[in-house]
């Protein structure tokens, strides 16, 4: 197996944590590098674990992805109907699987394994039945706006021979960066447009979507050879009833995602020592966000010198 190696790149995601807090930036991209490695330092350990919880409604809308892009795998694959109750029934074994972990403390021995934020800066075992359920319905209602929506029913009557790879995470290159982005779904419809499409499961915010889709028409150029003006390009909201708002990539706002990627990336590597290596600077480089609004759902509450943890108030669990 090829050894990792810790280079920059650049995500959406990335780019918004980079822009929110730099000290968040720096535990994230290089103070939990290699701490998935038993015999690394007990920090590194540490921030590892904590760049990979979770807020409920961050592994909700996961679960959401996760199950969708399996019940579109399995339609292309054997021709499996897609309906809300398999839809749902999938979902509620992820979450209960996933509970199961994170009140088990899987995250200790193996830190890929679900650790929510509420749990683990709370009592470790319980919330508040209200939150629960919520996430319950957040879930439900999802899987079933995107069951009975007019979108499904398009892209199921398109032969699976126009559909591309569902939910691969991938790179691009721009102007030599490495970028990643995973296209939710994408087919050619009869006209010959390539649709992509971008399941939504939280509110709008359309400057970071626009710049999020633009990285899409830019991956369908370099790796599926198709022309931006050849692009159409969706945002589906499920918490509203999957409604579908289209979001241009004409050529102004490509050139100015472009540059906004390229500044984004520019900005980050001024905050590295060694180029070669992707070495950053010392810890101290990274300044604290200037103002609290990012800090209350931060990972790093229990790594930061701005925070400490404050206990939540005992609950009842997921059932």
């Amino acid at each position: 197996m090829a050894q990792l190696v810790n280079e920059l790149s650049w995500s959406a995601s990335r780019h918004k944590l980079f822009s929110e807090c730099r000290r968040a930036y720096f535990y994230t991209y290089y103070g939990a590098w290699n701490g998935w490695d038993a015999a690394a330092p007990e920090r590194t350990r540490r921030l590892y674990r904590l760049k990979n919880l979770r807020t409920l409604d961050m592994w909700a809308g996961g679960i959401v992805h996760e199950t969708i892009a399996e019940a579109l795998r399995r339609s292309m694959m054997k021709g499996t109907p897609v309906t809300a109750g398999e839809l749902q029934a999938h979902a509620r074994l992820k979450l209960r699987s996933g509970w199961v972990e994170a009140v088990g403390r899987e995250w200790e021995r193996y830190p890929k394994r679900t650790n929510l934020f509420e749990l683990y800066y709370g009592n470790g075992r319980t919330l508040p039945p209200e939150q629960t359920e919520r996430i319950r319905r957040k879930v439900n209602d999802g899987l079933q706006a995107f069951a009975e929506s007019a979108t499904l029913k398009e892209l199921l009557a398109v032969s699976h021979l126009n559909w591309k790879p569902v939910d691969q995470l991938d790179t691009f290159a721009l102007d030599g960066l490495k970028v990643w982005c995973a296209v939710d779904f994408a087919y050619t419809d009869p006209a010959g447009i390539l649709r992509i499409l971008d399941w939504k499961t939280g509110a709008e915010d359309a400057a970071a979507l626009r710049l999020q889709l633009a990285c899409y028409t830019f991956f369908a150029a370099e790796k599926w050879g198709v022309a931006p003006e050849r692009v159409k390009v969706y945002g589906v909201f499920l918490r509203e009833q999957a409604l579908v708002r289209e979001y241009p990539s004409d050529p102004a706002m490509l050139v100015d995602a472009r540059d906004q990627i390229l500044t984004s990336a520019a900005a980050m590597r001024a905050l590295v020592a060694d180029p070669v290596a992707n070495e950053p600077l010392p810890e101290e480089s990274f300044p604290l966000a200037e103002s609290d609004r990012p800090c209350r759902w931060c990972n790093y509450r229990e790594a930061c010198p701005r925070l400490a943890a404050a206990p939540a108030a005992p609950a009842a669990p997921l059932g």
